[in-house]
């Protein structure tokens, strides 16, 4: 880790504590802004990716019980996907690979994903016919998203949302609860497969996880009980954007 001044230990907390605002609001976690919000003053991603990995726990755990809470959750919807993703996870974890061109595709079809979602967002009320729920794709779609989450060192949550829009097996929000479970099972996973003695070596950035969770206490009070489906669709759409947008970066640089 390199020393930062108090200009820039300011400037991460703030960063921080945006991310976690509007990623929490949406359900997820913010791993890929926490490690864009590193990058900008400085820390190397590997070295802080243990760290990032914890505060996403933290702050899905919270986008989780909030949504729980204002009733915008599914556990079969969720245990479908997680029961594959979990173990998949774990191992993805475990793969060591060069992820330039694996970035520039992901970062591809966030965007587009965002864009997509953006310009749909009019539509995504409450109200939007639900389709039937098809649990062998269920499980196919949690193998691969899990096994890409433990792979990238993020919850995978920012995969799962807009594919729960696309099917629409749930509603709008709903979307949100089990997009925060989704990610606190597979974080933990991907933390599992780190191994102990790289966890105990991210406490020097661990102090990350206060404005993280402050802002997540904040954020999900905002998304899963006062703003509007189409105001939770524009603020993920945004969320899809950013973090596809910071991959496509990362990979040019």
């Amino acid at each position: 880790m390199v020393d930062l001044s108090p200009i820039q230990i300011g400037l991460l907390l703030a960063a921080v504590f945006a991310v976690a605002f509007f990623y929490s609001s949406v359900g997820h976690g913010g791993a890929t802004g926490y490690l864009a919000a590193l990058v900008l003053v400085g820390v190397a991603p590997v070295s802080a990716r243990v760290a990032v990995l914890i505060a996403n726990v933290l702050v899905a755990s919270v986008a989780w019980w909030r949504f729980r809470q204002a009733g915008h959750f599914d556990w079969r919807v969720l245990l479908s996907f997680a029961v594959v993703s979990v173990p998949c996870a774990w191992l993805g974890s475990r793969v060591r690979i060069s992820q330039q061109v694996y970035e520039i595709v992901l970062g591809m079809v966030l965007t587009a994903a965002g864009l997509a979602l953006l310009l749909c967002s009019r539509w995504q009320t409450d109200e939007v016919a639900r389709h039937k729920f098809f649990l062998p794709l269920a499980l196919l779609i949690g193998a691969v998203l899990g096994f890409l989450a433990g792979l990238t060192g993020i919850g995978g949550g920012v995969f799962l949302s807009p594919l729960l829009y696309v099917f629409r097996w749930v509603k709008p929000k709903t979307t949100g609860g089990i997009a925060a479970g989704f990610i606190v099972l597979n974080s933990i996973a991907g933390l599992a497969g780190t191994g102990w003695q790289k966890i105990t070596h991210a406490g020097p950035l661990l102090w990350l996880t206060l404005p993280a969770v402050i802002g997540a206490l904040l954020g999900t009070h905002f998304g899963a009980r006062r703003w509007s489906s189409v105001t939770f669709s524009r603020v993920l759409a945004g969320v899809l954007i950013f973090a596809g947008g910071k991959l496509l970066i990362e990979a040019a640089t």
